[in-house]
């Protein structure tokens, strides 16, 4: 396992928060995102870089979140359909895990 950078530890730490296996609320983080703050810009900008760098793996989310996914690219094409839900009004996000 590698070290996570600060970007990639912070965007994780607020997946964990919202969308770990214990409280998966994508829908409540969705309306949290609905006023604009400081904090949604980061977020948004963290998920940008997580789905650029690709700075995780599915070993890393899963020891965080409890939500495993089979490899790098389910979890990756998951991601991008949770930022599309949070900030691109796309379908709400489905995961196999």
């Amino acid at each position: 396992m590698k070290s996570l950078d600060l970007r990639t530890q912070a965007w994780l730490d607020d997946m964990f928060l919202y969308c770990g296996a214990n409280v998966y609320g994508p829908d409540k983080l969705k309306e949290e995102l609905g006023w604009s703050s400081e904090w949604s810009e980061h977020l948004r900008w963290n998920f940008d870089y997580v789905l650029e760098n690709r700075s995780l793996t599915a070993d890393d989310y899963a020891r965080r979140t409890d939500i495993e996914f089979e490899n790098d690219e389910a979890l990756f094409a998951y991601v991008e359909a949770l930022r599309d839900f949070l900030f691109l009004n796309g379908p709400y996000p489905e995961f196999e895990g």
